[in-house]
């Protein structure tokens, strides 16, 4: 009776979770197509269903987070060595009750956060709580549960890409917009070849070593000769690329918008193919633990492709209707709009150190500068005066946005380092609004704390998220089939009273 009942909460739990991840964690690819306004909304959410679908039924299925040595499964089987259910059942259940809370707390105030380090964090608290209660080894054993190496790893990384991406991208635009200025009509027939063919290389590197990374239409064979060709294949996508903007030079704002709506498709397309069954991983295991007579938990458990896609349905369809998916891309384009934007916070302390002292760096390089290149750049990078009826930012940047974060994410995937989208996304965004020139004195400490609070959310996602699972789990494993509908109770009026948290509309998105 016990494994019936959770399981079928965990699938419904599992369900609920991919309407609120997708709030958090998938609108991030679309807030550069929502805001430069390249195509209509419904035209920017078809192309990222679409990019959903495909990856979802090219993907391999295999559970990366949920398997890749988060905790240990040997702790948690018989003597036999047969998996015991009620423990695996209760971890799974306890980290999913977790994550659909704290997922549904973030969307309903609009901050984005990371679903990967969400779900690492919820394991890695579910596990401890399942051992401490039922090893006997007191807290020492059930800290031993962890592989505390992948752990660390993973958080190390992550934390890494977040000075990255923003540094990055604040540097990359900064150059692109030296070269092509505000007007394009009279540098992009010029120069239009070099950002495109450089753009459209970066999304073919980032399909071939994210999107269709460990995709079931690619055999490793064949990944295998890509990678050794990889030089040539890019080299031919530059040429390619470049040549139709040489014959399209005279509509740039077509050509730059083909860049960001076919990396908000690219992006997709590997949100599904990757981190879309990590949402499921948790109930996908558990589902062939109890149905699956031997399954090994630690090896490679696979996803069926009809759970891929019915997943990717879902999350699809959130897309389009899902308000507080708004809220999330609402706060994001506000911090990075161009000009001065009403924004959803106030000034801090900290914000207000760190615009003082990036004013004195860049009162410092200016002086270092020679005036002729100093004016030149200025003349290139100086922000045209504000258009209220203009977009937050222009395609221009929205092309940086995505270039940037495809071309890091791929990079950390194909050198197997554990990344989060979410992390990269939204710093590229602010990075590349910075090097744009768009904080001004009126709004920059906003813009800095709104940063600041955002990146608050993150680190305190991993504390809430193993705190939140270790009690779910306990009180699973100490209560036992009585504690399933409590649990169920207990997520239902937590969603129910965040739902009753008025906000105001959003505006963007």
């Amino acid at each position: 009776m016990f494994e019936t009942i959770a399981l079928l909460l965990i699938i419904a739990l599992a369900t609920f979770d991919l309407w609120v991840g997708v709030a958090n964690d998938a609108v991030n690819f679309l807030n550069s197509a929502f805001g430069s306004r390249v195509a209509r909304r419904r035209v920017i959410v078809i192309i990222a269903a679409a990019g959903i679908l495909f990856g979802a039924l090219t993907s391999s299925g295999l559970m990366e987070v949920a398997r890749r040595g988060v905790f240990d499964p040997s702790h948690f089987v018989d003597a036999q060595g047969a998996i015991i259910l009620t423990s695996i059942l209760a971890l799974y259940l306890g980290v999913m009750a977790a994550d659909v809370l704290l997922l549904d707390f973030f969307n309903t105030f609009g901050l984005p956060t990371s679903t990967t380090v969400s779900i690492v964090s919820e394991l890695v608290g579910a596990s401890i709580a399942v051992a401490f209660w039922t090893n006997g080894g007191g807290i020492g054993g059930a800290l031993g549960v962890i592989n505390s190496g992948p752990v660390l790893g993973i958080y190390s990384a992550i934390s890494l890409s977040v000075v990255t991406a923003f540094v990055g991208a604040a540097v990359v635009m900064f150059l692109v917009r030296v070269v092509y200025g505000h007007d394009l009509g009279a540098s992009f027939p010029r120069w239009g070849w070099l950002w495109t063919g450089i753009a459209f290389a970066a999304m073919a590197y980032f399909v071939l070593f994210k999107g269709l990374q460990g995709a079931a239409i690619l055999d490793d064979e064949t990944m295998s000769m890509l990678r050794d060709r990889i030089v040539l294949i890019l080299g031919g996508v530059f040429a390619l690329a470049g040549g139709l903007a040489v014959v399209w030079r005279r509509h740039p704002a077509k050509v730059i918008g083909a860049i960001v709506l076919t990396g908000t498709g690219a992006l997709s397309i590997a949100f599904a193919g990757n981190d879309l069954v990590n949402f499921i991983g948790p109930s996908v295991a558990a589902f062939q633990a109890v149905l699956v007579e031997g399954v090994d938990l630690s090896g490679r458990v696979g996803t069926p492709p009809w759970a891929l896609l019915l997943a990717g349905a879902i999350m699809a369809t959130a897309l389009a209707q899902s308000r507080k998916a708004r809220r999330v891309t609402d706060t994001e384009i506000r911090l990075a709009a161009q000009g001065h934007t009403r924004q959803r916070f106030g000034t801090s302390r900290l914000g207000s150190t760190l615009v003082s002292a990036g004013y004195a760096c860049l009162g410092a390089a200016r002086r270092v500068t020679p005036g002729g290149i100093r004016a030149r750049i200025e003349g290139r990078t100086a922000p045209p005066p504000l258009d209220p009826a203009a977009p937050p930012y222009d395609l221009l940047r929205a092309s940086v946005n995505l270039t940037v974060a495809a071309l890091l994410i791929s990079i950390g995937t194909a050198n197997r380092l554990p990344l989060s989208t979410t992390y990269i996304t939204f710093m590229a965004a602010m990075g590349a609004s910075l090097g744009d020139r768009t904080w001004r004195a009126a709004d920059a400490e906003q813009r800095v704390t709104g940063i600041l609070v955002v990146l608050g959310g993150w680190l305190l996602t991993g504390l809430i998220a193993a705190a939140g699972a270790f009690v779910m789990a306990s009180l699973i494993v100490l209560t036992g089939t009585a504690g399933l509908p409590i649990v169920a109770v207990l997520v239902a009026v937590g969603v129910w009273r965040l739902g009753r948290i008025r906000q105001p509309e959003p505006e963007h998105g």
